[in-house]
């Protein structure tokens, strides 16, 4: 299935990453960016034109890079963006581990690392799969940072997932706020239904959160597992899609 960029597509039923408005439940995409977030509600009656998509239940989220995607900094081989277009991953920044251009590189699958002072000491992360098969899915980097290794260097859901987003794009060149806020290129992925919730770096405190009016944008449970992509959308245009057509 593919989609023109120019055509208005309105996407309703979701949970948006979004700092603007961690509540909205639609978002209409236009002429390859994110034109407008906000509540189903008011999306159709301010929209009624636009192709409606319904992924009820779904997160949407701005897609992952993965900023090691071999494990001798090559370029990865012909068809590796296919498949990780299917994982939710849109761009690779092949290069070696380490200090890379102000950012600092790392694959939680090869090697760990002191994250909390990394980022206590302002230091730019992005992350990468270091081409191993068992770092293939992005959200497993999400979780080495947030939910393994010693506790005292965890971090949050959002800074791993920050650090797996936008700080792969900082490292390319190309600048994002690591949320889909109106006026930002609609290259995101939309996750099968999945448990969400907000949760702090400290697991000895209870900091994290079920509840949207928290006003954190809400990240995947990844307690057990990972969600999978069902779409993949890069500058508007479907480039992977196993989302279900409407009954």
């Amino acid at each position: 299935m593919t989609e023109t960029a120019s055509l208005p597509v309105l996407y309703t039923g979701i949970v948006l990453y979004s700092t603007q408005d961690p509540e909205a439940s639609a978002m209409l995409v236009a002429d390859g960016t994110v034109a407008w977030i906000g509540p189903e509600d008011s999306a159709l009656v301010l929209h009624p034109q636009a192709r409606r998509i319904r992924a009820e239940g779904c997160l949407v989220t701005p897609s992952f890079v993965d900023a090691a995607p071999t494990a001798d900094g090559s370029e990865p081989e012909a068809g590796w963006l296919e498949q990780a277009l299917a994982r939710g991953i849109t761009a690779a920044v092949p290069g070696p581990l380490g200090p890379r251009d102000g950012v600092t590189v790392l694959a939680p699958a090869v090697q760990s690392a002191p994250y909390l002072d990394l980022t206590r000491e302002g230091t730019a992360l992005a992350l990468g799969s270091g081409g191993r098969a068992d770092a293939a899915d992005p959200w497993t980097w999400v979780r080495a940072l947030a939910h393994e290794g010693p506790l005292e260097q965890r971090i949050s859901d959002r800074a791993a997932f920050l650090a797996a987003t936008r700080g792969g794009r900082r490292l390319a060149g190309a600048p994002h706020p690591g949320s889909l806020n109106p006026g930002t290129e609609a290259t995101f992925v939309v996750w099968e239904p999945w448990d969400l919730t907000v949760r702090g770096q400290d697991e000895r405190i209870q900091t994290w959160s079920t509840d949207p009016r928290s006003r954190t944008p809400m990240l995947p449970d990844l307690t057990d597992g990972s969600p999978q992509a069902l779409r993949t959308v890069v500058s508007g245009r479907v480039v992977h899609d196993r989302l279900p057509e409407p009954a």
